[in-house]
Formats: structure tokens, C-alpha cells, sequence
């Protein structure tokens, strides 16, 4: 007779924990935002037009070329963290940076030696983006670390921890150093000297975050992601039938092999809708792009209540896959699907009633131009939002190729189909080519979680019996 209230107990405390962890990764989704808006306004007002054009240049290769040095490695220590047993964490931590410094490695010799020159000399004038390129080199490692460490604190429960380390960390930084060197310099600050600061403090900072987490999963304190007791048995393995553990699964050469897969679908998604700024530059003028680089930001702001049900499931799927317990996570996902639809429902009317007075107000004249296009991409976001966190489920739970897969070809859709409605339509037709990529995509995952895994993630009402 006691063990109805014991569980309706352990459930209450599941979901407190679910809505502190939400209320915290949604804490860190608006400082992202609201940095990422402050260093645009900041940078522009504080350098020059050239050295602010040559920051952007910086920063926007910095995160492709760190997508591509994290190797999927964020999200194998999501999973392998929340999955095995927290007396292997230890060995687990090490053989991740091990395997983070070897992609790093390569991917900065890329860049320093092929890439980097390349591009700087691409550039007009090439001598202001030249001594960008070792800049950029040196800021690689922390930029690709940081992130696997935050999710790997999210794995272990850290969910506050991972809010101050956040994403967020770069652009305060960088802000404070572009506030300090306008208010103290006797001369113009340049872009070199902003980033060689924030390079320096950011390392500093996540220097830091190491030594916290190498504690953390030294100290065995027991906590786990969602309140997860740690198993006598030995650990199940990584999806897809790879063992895991101390001397063969997490060794850092497998975890780069399984991390490829994920490559493959983190640098297809990040293509879609940004890629279409790149293609619409081929077929329409210069000031068409710009208005449509604004409404491609619109769109991804639109997108934040997805990214936080994202980040805040991914830990729990992972440790709910691993110990076989997944099916008890379609309510909380469902749940998540309805919150985020009704969200981004209510962001897409606000933007459509007040976008033709707001637009201009923040961004200046002539991007009221960017509100079609705008509304043209939420139209798929929202179907990303009604649609769950699909990706998550299933790349969380050991169908990853199904994602790289859908992603490979939604990137080869949206490319074709930009190409050919943005030559007719300009910018508008690029959105209309990026909502329809991103509504394929995610409709097609949502069915196939549905089917493979039987976890239903739509923001329908909830099954009889729930």
C-alpha cells in the first residue's frame, strides 16, 4: 500500500527537476540572445566599418570551424555521460578530451595553413583580415571545448553550472572588452586587439570550467541526470549495438567514429536557413541579402523555445534510452512539444501584428522589407515546434544515422530549391525553400521516432491512459 504514494513521490520530484533544469537552460537561451544582439549593436557602434566587418568575418568562421572540430563530440558526452555509470566518468572525461584535442589539431592546421590564408586573401581589403586568421587558430580549442564540457555538465545534473559556463560566455567577454577599450584607448580600437583579449580571458574562463568538472566527476557525489541510480550491471553500450566502457567503447578513437555521424547532421542543419545569406547573394543585390540576413535572425529567435526543450530533454532521453526506461519520457516530451508550439504560435502573431513598426524601429529603415521573408520561415519553425524534439530522440537513442541522413538530404532540397524560387522570388523564395527543408525534415523524423522507437513527440492531447 506504500508504494503508490513512493512513486507519485519520485515523480513529483522528476518533475520539479524537469522545470528547474528548463527554467535554467532557458535562462542561458536569453543571455545567449540577448549577447549575441549586444555584441551586433556594440561592435558596430564601437568599431569602425571596416574592423567591425572584419570581426564578423572572424567570429562567423570561428563557429563553423568549431561545428566542425566538436566532431559530434557534444552530443557522445551528452549520451555517453547520461548512459554509463558515474564511476567510469573519469576514464570517459579523459578519453573525450583526448579525442576533442586530436580533431582540434587538424582542424586548426586547416585553417592556419589552407583555409584561413585563403579566405583572408579573398577579402577586400586582405590586409585587415590577415592577422585575423592566427587569431582565430589560437581561439579554436576553447570554442570547440567549451561546449562538450557544458553538456557534459548538463549529463552530470550541473545544470547551473552549465548556465554560467554557457554559450553566452564569448560575447559578454567580448563586449566588455569593446566597452573598456572605446572608454580607455586614446585611439580607435581594432578588431585584433578586442578578440587577442577575448581570447585570452575566455581560455582563462573555461580553463575553469575544467578544473570544476574534473572534480565534479572525481567526487562522487552520485548525482545523475535525471535522479538515474547508478547501475550494478555492466554498462548496456553505445546505440546502435557499440560497447561502451573504460578500456574499449570509450576509447577516443570510437567515440570520434560514432561523433561522425552527428558531424554529418550538426553541419547539415546549420546550413539551412543560413546558407540560403551565401545563395541569395549569387541571384539578387547586395541589399536584398541584408534584409534577409535579418530575417534569418528573426527566425532563429523564433526558434528559442525549441533549442530549450532540446537542451533540457537531450540528458534525460539519453539516460532513459540507456537504461531502457524511454517510453516513460513520451509524456514529458509531449508536454514539451504543445509548450513550445504554443510559444512560438504566440511569437509568429506578435511578429505578424507589429513586425512592420518593430522592424524598422530596431534594425533601422528599409527592414520592414524583411518581415515577409520572416514569416515565411517561422511557417517551418512552428513546424518544428509542433513536431517535438524528434531529432533529439532519435539521435539520443541510438537511430543518429536516420538524423544524419534526413539532415544530408533536407541541405540538398533546401539548396536546390533556393536556388530556383530565390532567382524567381528573391529573398521571400529562399525563406519559402527553407521552411519547406526544415518542415519536410522534422515531420519525416517525428514519424520516424514514431515508428522506430513507438515514442509519439507531436504536441497532440495526450493518449488515454497517460
Amino acid at each position: 500500500m506504500t508504494a503508490p504514494p513512493a512513486r507519485d513521490t519520485g515523480d513529483a520530484a522528476a518533475r520539479h527537476a524537469l522545470h528547474r533544469d528548463t527554467a535554467l537552460v532557458a535562462a542561458g537561451q536569453l543571455a545567449a540572445v540577448v549577447s549575441a544582439f549586444l555584441v551586433t549593436l556594440v561592435g558596430a557602434r564601437v568599431l569602425p566599418t571596416d574592423e567591425f566587418g572584419a570581426l564578423s568575418w572572424a567570429l562567423s568562421w570561428l563557429t563553423f570551424l568549431a561545428v566542425l572540430a566538436q566532431f559530434g563530440l557534444t552530443q557522445v558526452a551528452t549520451i555517453v555521460f547520461a548512459q554509463q555509470d558515474r564511476r567510469t566518468h573519469g576514464a570517459l572525461l579523459r578519453r573525450l578530451l583526448l579525442a576533442q584535442a586530436a580533431v582540434v589539431l587538424v582542424t586548426a592546421a586547416l585553417w592556419q595553413w589552407v583555409i584561413g590564408p585563403a579566405t583572408a586573401a579573398a577579402g577586400t581589403p586582405p590586409e585587415v583580415f590577415r592577422p585575423l586568421v592566427l587569431l582565430v587558430t589560437l581561439w579554436l580549442p576553447v570554442a570547440a571545448l567549451g561546449p562538450v564540457l557544458v553538456n557534459v555538465l548538463r549529463a552530470r545534473d550541473r545544470f547551473g553550472a552549465a548556465l554560467v559556463f554557457g554559450e553566452h560566455v564569448r560575447r559578454v567577454i567580448l563586449v566588455a572588452v569593446l566597452l573598456v577599450a572605446a572608454a580607455g584607448a586614446t585611439t580607435v580600437p581594432s578588431a585584433r586587439t578586442a578578440l587577442e583579449w577575448t581570447v585570452a580571458v575566455e581560455t582563462a574562463v573555461y580553463l575553469v570550467c575544467l578544473l570544476l568538472l574534473t572534480r565534479v566527476v572525481a567526487g562522487g557525489d552520485g548525482r545523475h541526470v535525471a535522479g538515474r541510480v547508478p547501475r550494478e550491471e555492466p554498462p548496456r553500450g553505445l546505440p546502435g549495438g557499440e560497447a561502451v566502457g573504460p578500456d574499449s567503447g570509450g576509447s577516443p578513437w570510437r567515440l570520434l567514429r560514432w561523433g561522425g555521424t552527428f558531424t554529418v547532421a550538426t553541419l547539415a542543419s546549420v546550413t539551412v536557413p543560413q546558407a540560403g545569406v551565401w545563395l541569395l547573394a549569387v541571384v539578387a543585390p547586395v541589399e536584398e541579402v541584408a534584409v534577409f540576413s535579418v530575417a534569418v535572425r528573426i527566425a532563429v529567435l523564433v526558434a528559442v523555445p525549441i533549442a530549450i526543450g532540446m537542451r533540457t530533454l537531450a540528458p534525460r532521453i539519453a539516460a532513459a534510452s540507456g537504461s531502457g526506461r524511454l517510453a516513460e519520457l513520451e509524456e514529458p516530451v509531449r508536454r514539451f512539444a504543445v509548450w513550445s508550439t504554443t510559444v512560438t504560435a504566440l511569437a509568429v502573431v506578435v511578429l505578424a501584428a507589429a513586425g512592420q513598426v518593430l522592424l524598422p524601429a530596431l534594425f533601422g529603415a528599409g527592414y520592414e522589407a524583411a518581415l515577409v521573408p520572416a514569416l515565411v520561415m517561422c511557417a517551418g519553425v512552428l513546424v518544428n515546434a509542433w513536431t517535438g524534439p524528434c531529432s533529439v530522440v532519435l539521435s539520443h537513442a541510438g537511430r543518429q544515422r536516420i538524423v544524419a541522413v534526413s539532415a544530408l538530404i533536407s541541405s540538398l532540397a533546401f539548396a536546390g530549391l533556393a536556388a530556383w524560387w530565390g532567382g524567381t522570388w528573391g529573398g521571400t523564395g529562399v525563406a519559402a525553400a527553407a521552411a519547406v527543408a526544415m518542415a519536410g525534415r522534422n515531420l519525416h523524423l517525428a514519424r520516424a521516432a514514431h515508428r522506430t522507437l513507438g515514442i509519439r513527440t507531436i504536441a497532440l492531447p495526450a493518449r488515454r491512459g497517460k
